[in-house]
Formats: C-alpha cells, structure tokens, sequence
C-alpha cells in the first residue's frame, strides 16, 4: 500500500507540474467555472450581454439592452457587457455613439471576459444574452434564462448544410439546444435552425419568430444622433452627398491570404468605389468582424474603414445606398426601401467553398463581377428595374420588423406575452443517443455502421457522440457512411472540470481497481460534463457502443437518459486482461471495467457471449442483457459485384527475429458442445466438383483470431491438396502480423497464403472464394461470419460459444471440434475432399428483425 501511495503521490507531482506549464489562461479559467459553479447563487437582477465574444456590443443584444435601460418596469435591473481588453476602444465607442455613460450610470457595468470577475457574472447572472455563443465550457443552470438572438438571416450555407458542418458547428449547436429563447426573423431562418442546426425533433426552448431586434433602429425618430455627430467628426460627412456603406462579408480566403494582400484588395476596392462615386457618394466600408479583426492593425486601411464598435444597423439606418456581397445585412436593409447593390469578384469559387440559400439572380437588385459595370449602373441609378423582386424579399424576410421586436421579445421572456409566433421543435419520437467509438477497421465499426443505418427514424431520433478524428482515414471514411440527416455532438472544448476534481478523476480512472482511490471520481462533475457536451438535453436510451475506451464512454454513463447502456464485444474480462508479450493488449479497457457499473445494464452482442460476461463480470455490471449485432445484407450484396482488384503484400523482407508464441497461450478459447448430428447430416461421400481449392478469412491480424494455428493446418493441408490456396484479409493490430509473415516463410508457403491486408470491399473476394474460414480463439459475435452468411458461402469456424450460436449449431456452416492445427487441418480437408454440404441458408432480413425487436425493447 504505501509503495502505491508513493506511485500516486509521484505521479500526481508530476500531473500537475505537466498541468501548470501548460495551461493557458482560457483553460484556467474553464477549471475556475468549475470549480464555482455550484457555490455561486443565481442574482434574478442580473443580466448579462455578450456579443461577437465581447469585441463589441452591436446586434440585438445591444437593441434590447437600450429597450430595457430606457423602460422603468426594468429599472431594477443590472446590466453586465462583456467585453475583450483588447477591444475596449470598440466597446466604449459602441456605447457613447449611444448616449450611455457607464461612469453615470449606476446599473451598467463592463466585465472583462476570461476573468473571475466575468466568472462570478456569468454564473451569478438570471438572464444570459448573446448574438452568437457562448464559450466551449459553459453550461446553463438550470434557473437560468438563456436568449440566443443570432446574427442574420442566412443567404449563406450554415450548420449542417455546409461542408464539414456537422464537425464545424458543434459549439453553435450545443448553445442552441441550452437557450430558453432563439429569435428567428423570419420562418426561412426558422426552417434552417430547425433543419440545418438538427433542432427540429430536440429543442425544448422557443423559436420566437418575431423579426430582429436589432432593427429596430430603422425605426427611430431622429434617431443616432451620437452617431451622426461621430461621424461628422471623424469622417467630415457631407451632408449634401448621398451615404453610400460599402459592407463585405467575409470571404474563405480573407482568413487564409496574408493580412497586407487582403488589405490592400479591400483598399483597391474602395479607392475606386470613391473615385467613381465620389462626386455623388460620401462612401463609408463596414468589414465584417472577421475581417475587422485581422486588419484593425493596419492603419492604411483603417483610416477608410469603419471602427467595429459600429453597429451595423445603426449605422445603415442613415445610408442611402448599401453594396454588400453575401453579407446578412443586406436582408436588414430591406426595411428602409433603399436600393442594394451586390458585387462579389469570385461567386462562383465561394459558392463552391461555401454555397447559397438562394439563387443570385433572385436577389433584390443587380448582381456584379465586375467593379467597372458596378460603378456605371449606380451612376444611372435605374434601380426601379428590382421594385418587384424588393417587395418579394420584404415581405419573405422582414415583414415582422415594425420598430416593436425588442418589445416583444422582451415582454414574452419576462412576463410570457404570447404576441409572438411561438415555434416548438418537440416531437414524439424516442431520443437515442450514441456514442461512436473510435470507427476504425474493425467489426465492431461495421456493426455501428449497421445499426445506425437500420434504425426507423420516423420512430426515432438519433444523435451521436463522438470525437473529431476527420484526420484519422479509417473513422473519416466509416463516418461518411453515416446518414446525414442523424445529429451529432462533438467532444471538443475544456471540460467542466475543477483542478482538483480533473486530478481525482485522473487517479480514480489510472487506480480503478482499487476501490478506495476510485472513490475520487466524482459523478456530479462527469454529469456536468456530460450536459456541456450534449447541450443540456435528455434521451430515452443512450449508449456506449465501444465500451473498450472510458475516455468518452464515461459522458453516456452520464448522460441525463432515462437508461443507460454499454455493449460487450466480445468476452471482455478475456479482453481487458489480455496480454501481449508480457503487457496488457487493452491497458484502458482494464481500467474501464470496475466503471461500468455506471451504466444501467451491459449488453452483450450474443446470448453465448452473454453466458460468459455473466459469469466473469458479475462483480462489474449491474443488468445484462443482449444487443445483437445487425447486417446490411443489401449492402453486402450489391458491394460484392463490383469489380475489384487486390494485390498481395510482400512479406520476403522479414528475416528480424520474432517470438513466435502460440496464439492458443495468449488467448483461451471457451470451447463448446457442437450437435454431432448436425455435423454428420452436413458430410457426405467425397465429390471432386465440390472440392474446395480457394480459401479466405477476414479479420483483423491479432492473436485472439488464431491465424497462426490456421497457417500451420494449411500447410498441412497443402501437402495433401497441392492446388488449395488461403488468402487472408485484415488489418494488422499491434504488431502481430509479422510473427504470421515468419510463419508462411519458414514454411515455405509463401506460393499458396497470401497476405491482402485490409480492403474496404472484400465482399468479391469472398464471394470468389469456396470457402469462409474463422478459426477464432474467441468471438462476441462475428461481423465478418455473418458477412459470409448473407452471401451464402461454405464456412469453417472453430466452436467457441459464440460462433456454434450464430451458425445455429452447425446448419450454416462447419464447426471444428477444437482449433488447434489438427482440429483445423480436419475441418479443412472436409472442404477440400468435396464432402460438405450446408443444411440451411441464413435469413438475414428475419435476424434483423430480431435485432431491432432486441433494440426496440431497450426503450421499455
């Protein structure tokens, strides 16, 4: 014990040594979130606005604010923006163009973000603002009232629509799902959250359809004053000259290119807009924030360009002519009748890059490539010709905006006035969440991949957990074969996790075993955790269907579902207590073990393997149960008539030296009774036209899968069959493929068993061949056997448990009666004399009804 208590102590030095040198303040402060957020009690006085990550207070959150400082049933309430140090110029300006005085009054406050003190507001606060969102750490308590007000009506591609979108919107779509209140300003916008952010089925707050708050500022009386006087200051406004903004979005590659070639395109742009237009115009630019934010360094171009702490309604309430590409504003802009102007060089590159909503040529007013035309149309100023398309536009997209939508907003949050359009974005269908597992080339992925594809969705509605490897080629390519329409959650961003909580969980999960470091681990920061990660949401089942890894698996034991489920593999005390050459296969697996009495129940992948994990897991689990695995028969068969070449891999280049230890010393086997009968009914007298010659495995290179023994059996059966040959597929797992390489040289068997490695399609060269082989040491059920069995193939497998259950008891295949080389060499020269005959064919659409009657039931 106290060697132990050293080791820990050692290594915890160590942990936190590693932790402080490289921790940033951003992570600091996520363990500060942490570590407060239950100690600080929510203030019902307190709100705070956040927008564009505090580089300014613009948008909606800046119009409601005005509408709440300025109205005396609110009076009591203190008003918190948040702001970026670096940005305190933007802030400051953005409130004076407005008239406020933080110094004088006595309810508004600046909180610098990635603070404590933003901390403490941030917790502390009732109501919770922003027009974008909130960082990767935050959770909303659950007394909390969270307004999300977005930032535009898209005409660009957003969330899921774009490419990558499910990966790329992830922190907006967990903020989505924790608001109380979305504000959408029109249905198209609605219909996109809805569908493109995957709202549609989950959310539990309001779509509030009302229009943009921030509008509402086309609406004011003599409105801006402050405004009109800055700029009149600072860019000698004339008054006789008609405002022209030019205002950009951004482009893919202002964030790519070198900041002084964008800067100097944008600079080009507007000297020739000014020096075309001058004589009519007095032109003012509008970056987006993006772009604002890499160049506001550049003093060349922003001595033309207006500071960001500009709302941009604001100040589009005094223009008289807009020139925008893609930029949302422009759908603002519709309220003031006012012309646009769209000019973009490369439409054709972004729109591949990123893509539109709408078509170009339905815009509310010409459309230019080129400067030159630009110029020349806004001289004649024939903008009638677009009056028609203008008035479409206006009533599809602003016709909620009257100057009252802060009103409205607000009233329906704070005292639930139902003069808004309400949508709601429940549904009926069962909530299923799972977690996917590392994808990679392995049967436990394919029986994902499986699942996933065959569940009803007019039933049920799927979201999955899952990391983002898109650089790893093998979980990309298993992704891609995912249905887009499913929702998924990415685990990314700082976990809610306190120092000393992150270091408990670190020695409970290192030191599982032992049950009183395990005690370290703390439930309520993993559930913590896990509504961070899911976006505060609830599921009728969720499950980890990996159960090899507790690096994620850990948020579905947590997850707020009504049941929780891992599932079993294969026989895993076997698994997790493997050892190859001397060392745990699956160190973590082990680890994970005395965690899974978090789940509900464990699910084993076939009766047979149930019996086992039953047995040898009794002390871990609490329920057991069993989830079959499913097969897309139509899939396997339509792959296996395509074409397809495979090459052999060179293995004459082995000549280090290798262990060669027996694969049956590595892994026991859990041999069961076969049904001799059944096995005598499948031989018969010998028959050269049903002899077989081409034999084929498929598995992963690994000494649980016995493909020692089966070279050794094949080689004898070689000498008595010369013209048999074995090819084998599957990826190599640890290293082991080597010792098989020196296997078949010191054999001399390098003429008839080959090595294809792994293929994406084997299904044709399955198909090809005359027999299946699976001489596994053990098995939870096999993807690869029940491949064989949709295409109707021969098959030898070695008589574990699970394989005498899936080849139901021998009328599917041929069972050894053992799987040593003798055992193996019996079985194969059967095949080889032409005596097998199968007793029955495998109903593939009839087992996946069972297995989705098994999943069906999971929601009981």
């Amino acid at each position: 014990m106290n060697r132990l208590l050293f080791r820990i102590i050692k290594q915890g030095n160590r942990s936190l040594r590693k932790f402080v040198n490289n921790t940033t303040n951003y992570k600091m402060i996520s363990r500060l979130y942490a570590e407060k957020y239950n100690k600080i009690q929510i203030n019902e006085d307190i709100i705070v606005y956040e927008t564009r990550d505090g580089q300014n207070f613009s948008d909606s959150p800046l119009q409601m604010f005005k509408y709440l400082v300025n109205h005396k049933e609110y009076e009591s309430k203190r008003h918190f923006i948040v702001y970026q140090n670096a940005y305190i110029k933007e802030i400051l300006l953005g409130l004076q163009v407005n008239g406020i005085d933080i110094e004088t009054n006595d309810n508004v406050f600046l909180v610098e973000r990635n603070t404590p003190s933003y901390i403490e507001t941030l917790l502390s606060a009732k109501y919770l603002i922003t027009d974008s969102t909130f960082q990767s750490f935050f959770v909303k308590k659950s007394k909390q009232v969270y307004i999300n007000t977005w930032h535009g009506t898209p005409l660009k591609l957003m969330g899921y629509a774009m490419s990558e979108g499910a990966f790329g919107s992830w922190n907006v779509v967990r903020n989505f799902l924790m608001s109380d209140y979305l504000i959408s300003p029109n249905n198209h916008t609605s219909e996109i959250f809805l569908k493109d952010y995957r709202l549609n089925g989950i959310y539990t707050g309001e779509i509030l359809e009302v229009g943009y708050p921030r509008n509402d500022v086309f609406f004011e009386n003599n409105g801006q004053q402050y405004l009109k006087k800055y700029l009149y200051d600072e860019y000698e406004i004339d008054n006789k000259k008609k405002l022209l903004i030019y205002a950009p979005t951004w482009k893919p590659t202002d964030l790519r290119q070198n900041r002084i070639e964008v800067a100097t395109q944008y600079l080009d742009e507007y000297n020739q807009l000014l020096s075309d237009l001058g004589d009519q115009y007095h032109i003012l630019m509008k970056l987006h924030p993006f772009v604002y934010r890499r160049l506001r360094r550049n003093t060349d171009i922003m001595r033309v360009t207006i500071s960001d702490g500009i709302d941009a309604n604001e100040l589009l309430s005094l223009a008289d002519l807009l020139i925008t590409d893609f930029s949302s504003i422009f759908f603002d802009f519709l309220v003031t009748n006012k012309p646009i102007v769209f000019f973009n060089q490369n439409s054709e590159v972004y729109e591949q890059e990123r893509g539109y909503y709408l078509q170009l040529d339905e815009l509310p007013g010409p459309f230019f490539s080129d400067i030159n035309q630009m110029t020349s149309f806004i001289k004649v100023g024939k903008f009638d010709n677009y009056f028609d398309k203008y008035e479409k536009f206006k009533q599809k997209f602003v016709s909620y905006d009257d100057g009252n939508v802060s009103e409205r907003t607000i009233k329906r949050v704070w005292s639930q006035s139902s003069s808004a359009q309400i949508i709601r974005a429940t549904n009926d269908k069962k909530k299923v969440l799972l977690y996917t597992g590392g994808l990679q080339k392995n049967g436990i992925s394919a029986a994902f991949i499986n699942l996933v594809n065959s569940i009803d969705t007019d039933i049920y509605d799927i979201s999955l957990l899952t990391m983002d490897q898109r650089g790893n080629q093998a979980y990309y390519s298993n992704f891609q074969q995912l249905p887009e329409e499913i929702r998924v959650f990415v685990i990314k961003g700082e976990s809610t996790y306190g120092i000393l909580k992150l270091f408990g969980k670190y020695i409970a999960e290192k030191y599982s075993y032992n049950p009183l470091l395990r005690f370290l681990y703390s439930k309520k920061q993993a559930e913590l955790n896990s509504r961070r990660l899911l976006g505060n949401q609830k599921f009728d089942v969720a499950i980890d269907f990996d159960s090899y890894v507790m690096d994620n698996g850990q948020w579905i034991a947590s997850s707020d579902a009504k049941h929780t489920y891992n599932i079993l593999h294969n026989d895993m005390w076997l698994e997790a207590n493997k050892k190859v050459n001397g060392k745990l296969k699956n160190p973590k697996t082990k680890r994970y073990v005395p965690f899974w009495k978090l789940f509900e129940t464990s699910l084993s992948v076939s009766d047979a393997t149930k019996k086992i994990n039953d047995k040898k897991l009794r002390k871990y689990i609490n329920n057991s149960g069993v989830l079959t695995n499913i097969i897309d028969n139509e899939r396997i068969l339509n792959l296996s008539n395509q074409e397809a070449y495979y090459k052999p891999i060179r293995i004459d280049n082995t000549d280090e030296t290798i262990d060669i230890t027996n694969s049956s010393i590595l892994t026991k086997a859990t041999f069961g009774d076969i049904d001799e009968s059944l096995k005598q009914q499948s031989i018969g007298t010998a028959n050269q036209q049903n002899a077989a010659r081409i034999f084929i495995t498929n598995s992963r290179l690994s000494p649980e899968k016995n493909l020692d023994n089966l070279i050794l059996a094949f080689v004898q059966l070689h000498r008595q069959y010369p013209s048999v040959q074995l090819q084998i597929f599957g990826q190599d797992v640890g290293q082991y493929a080597p010792i098989l390489y020196k296997l078949v040289q010191d054999n001399h068997a390098q003429d008839y068993i080959k090595f294809f490695g792994y293929s994406d399609n084997t299904f044709p060269a399955v198909s090809a061949a005359d027999v299946f082989l699976l001489p596994s040491h053990t098995e939870g059920q096999s993807i690869a056997l029940m491949e064989a069995m949709v295409l109707h193939k021969n098959i030898m497998a070695s008589n574990i448990l699970a394989n005498i259950e899936l080849l139901k008891n021998g009328q599917y295949g041929l069972l050894t009666e053992g799987n040593d080389p003798e055992a193996l060499y019996k079985g194969l020269a059967i095949f080889a004399e032409g005596k097998y005959n199968r007793i029955a064919d495998f109903d593939a659409a009839e087992h996946n009804k069972l297995v989705m009657d098994q999943f069906d039931s999971l929601f009981d």
